[in-house]
């Protein structure tokens, strides 16, 4: 990926090593180290160094069975110090105890799984922060699911975690963290999931994907997320005699604009009303391109009743997506009028979703085999455990 990373928050990355957990079975991959397979003409693996690898001091990879096929990436191998394949804790585990012993002056390590080739790089960076408030472990979130594999966690931990391990039997990340002051530290999971894993076959296939997408985004000019504008309301009389007059919009224009074009000669009731914000988010591009691929693309404009004002209703609200147009359909007093958009504006606004899109797959969850928020290891965390980065939502 060709993304630049947002503006770093310091952290001491001397005292941070960083652990990539390959240690597991591939199963529904039929087998293998999936780590391995081509993404992009390089090893999946590789993409994931190079995305931990400038965040950290020492790194090193967890892996068992023959050691050898991941020499090429020049990286030390840790096995599992718990025999059995314990699970990713035991990954965790190894992890710690290898920082302990080889690297005295590291006191956090980061482990990040082999199969997410999209981890952001102010990954260490933010959950560092977290740390420094207070938080014994960090892990990372997107789209309101946690990712415990994906943390910072202290190394003098180590020794609870072996008796957890080997005394206790433990194998659930989250029954073990529980323990702990846990914070989830949440990423946006658009245009990109930066924690999408590759699992199954398919998982690879949307991998590349969504690594090509990315790529045309980096290449592509930045685009405004917002624009100001003034809506055009007109008054027309009714033909009734006890028919009352309708306030309707007529153009939406510059905020700055004098005379708005196509409007009927000066001897028409008419209103410049404004500034109004159109905000384009990156999680509504869907319903932009449905808009866009109609024979005339409209903007949607929200009227609400104004009080004190010179006319009885004012827009709300000016959107090009169709989906929150219509969340506004079912109030009593709000009204929603069309208009048609101006090349101009289809043009700035396709340009937003060719630089923001992102067709995400679907991936069909199987039924949980128990309801017990102890055995659900990647349960949703409610809104409070959160800590969110300012302009997330957008």
């Amino acid at each position: 990926m060709t993304d630049t990373p947002p503006p770093a928050i310091p952290q001491p990355r001397a005292r941070i090593a960083g652990v990539i957990l390959a240690g597991g079975l591939s199963r529904r991959m039929g087998g293998g180290d999936k780590t391995l397979l081509d993404l992009d003409g390089r090893p999946m693996l590789a993409h994931v160094i190079d995305r931990i690898a400038p965040q950290v001091g020492a790194m090193a990879l967890n892996a068992n069975g023959d050691t050898a096929r991941f020499a090429p990436f020049g990286l030390p191998v840790l096995t599992d110090v718990v025999e059995g394949f314990a699970g990713p804790l035991a990954g965790v585990l190894t992890a710690l105890e290898w920082a302990a012993a080889d690297h005295p002056d590291v006191t956090h390590v980061l482990t990040t799984a082999a199969d997410a080739p999209f981890v952001p790089l102010d990954l260490a960076a933010r959950l560092w922060q977290a740390v420094e408030a207070g938080a014994d472990i960090a892990c990372a979130a997107s789209g309101g699911w946690t990712h415990p594999v994906v943390a910072l966690w202290p190394v003098r931990l180590a020794a609870d975690l072996r008796r957890a391990l080997v005394g206790e039997d433990m194998r659930k990340i989250d029954a073990w963290t529980a323990r702990y002051r846990t914070t989830a530290v949440e990423w946006p999971a658009a245009p990109l999931d930066p924690f999408y894993n590759v699992n199954r076959p398919e998982d690879l296939d949307a991998a590349r994907r969504m690594l090509a997408e990315a790529e045309d985004r980096a290449a592509a000019p930045d685009v405004p997320s917002h624009r100001t504008l003034a809506v055009v309301i007109e008054r027309r009389s009714s033909s009734h005699p006890w028919g009352s007059d309708r306030f309707v919009p007529v153009a939406v224009v510059p905020a700055d604009a004098g005379e708005a074009p196509g409007i009927r000669p000066a001897e028409t009731d008419r209103w410049v009303c404004g500034p109004q914000t159109l905000d384009l988010f990156r999680r509504e591009t869907e319903g932009y391109r449905r808009n866009l691929s109609t024979p005339e693309p409209r903007l949607y404009v929200i009227l609400r009743p104004a009080a004190g004002a010179a006319i009885p209703l004012a827009p709300f609200l000016v959107t090009a997506c169709p989906y929150e147009a219509e969340a506004y359909m079912q109030g009593d007093d709000t009204v929603v009028e069309t208009l048609p958009m101006t090349e101009e504006m289809a043009y700035w606004i396709g340009a937003f979703c060719a630089r923001h899109h992102v067709d995400t797959p679907f991936i069909k969850r199987k039924q949980k085999a128990k309801s017990s928020r102890e055995d659900d290891s990647f349960r949703r965390l409610p809104p409070v455990d959160r800590a969110r980065r300012p302009g997330d939502e957008r």
